[in-house]
């Protein structure tokens, strides 16, 4: 019962109001492991939430967070992550919740053929991208809404620096 109560609670963090002027934006560094590059892209959903995505020499990640500190113990679990830009196509991710940093959890997935597909939707993204989150177990559902503004820019970067190919 105390994970189904601390599973809502964090919902609840999730149902913030949306920021209109939000965007995208991607940071590149060098990746001391592999001699390349390692890069985030992150598309800001509200002052508590981002989709994230992560390249470095270990792969391709794509993930939700939100600003909230992991409950030590807390159980790990699996949520449906879907996101659709504009008319596109619903993509479908199986998601780890987990500890993401000391600040932020996360709702992440490393299935990469469906992110790069994911990319190649927000290159050419006119009008918004829509996120969402749901769990069976916890009858739990989550959506939000990324603008588009800066999206084809940080897309382009990112897939350069993690010298990734479209789908």
């Amino acid at each position: 019962m105390k994970a189904g109560m601390a599973v809502m609670a964090g919902m609840l963090g999730l149902a913030v109001s949306t920021l209109a002027n939000a965007g995208w934006s991607t940071t590149v560094q060098d990746d001391i492991f592999s001699g390349g590059k390692s890069a985030m892209m992150v598309g800001t959903i509200s002052a508590y939430q981002s989709v994230v995505l992560d390249c470095n020499s270990e792969g391709l990640t794509l993930a939700l967070i939100q600003q909230e500190k992991w409950q030590e113990g807390h159980d790990n679990s699996t949520w449906s992550l879907l996101v659709k830009v504009d008319d596109g196509d619903v993509h479908r991710f199986t998601a780890a919740s987990g500890r993401r940093n000391d600040k932020f959890s996360q709702y992440g997935t490393a299935e990469q053929d469906e992110i790069l597909k994911v990319l190649n939707d927000l290159r050419n993204a006119k009008s918004q991208v829509l996120l969402g989150l749901q769990s069976d177990v916890y009858n739990a559902k989550w959506s939000g809404t990324a603008p588009v503004n800066g999206s084809t820019s940080a897309t382009d970067r990112f897939m350069q620096a993690c010298k990734l190919k479209g789908a």
